[in-house]
């Protein structure tokens, strides 16, 4: 497929408004578009019980290592002895569970 440039920047003519730079500068409360204001005195942030809750997880799993080194040392140690079995069941009922959960179709 070939993109036609002439046809994209005739999109974004300065007429259009599209590609105009923004004066920002001209704001009624002295801060640019957008900006956030400036927090006042007596301002107060409030977490709901699940925004604690989320902060709190957080927390933990910062705290834990990303890997289970136990668990890849058992695995390690049961493939150097020929004693690690593959169920292709369990393999296949784990990889349908995580395709459902990423497609919502659960």
């Amino acid at each position: 497929m070939e993109i036609d440039n002439n046809r994209i920047a005739s999109l974004a003519t300065h007429t259009s408004g599209q590609g105009a730079p923004v004066d920002r500068r001209n704001s009624s409360d002295g801060n640019a578009a957008g900006a956030t204001p400036t927090p006042q005195a007596g301002d107060q942030i409030r977490l709901t019980g699940d925004a604690q809750r989320l902060k709190s997880l957080e927390q933990t799993l910062v705290s834990r290592p990303v890997v289970d080194s136990q668990r890849v040392s058992a695995v390690r140690d049961a493939i150097a002895n020929g004693t690690f079995t593959v169920e292709p069941g369990r393999i296949a009922e784990k990889l349908l569970g995580l395709e459902q959960a990423l497609s919502g179709t659960r």
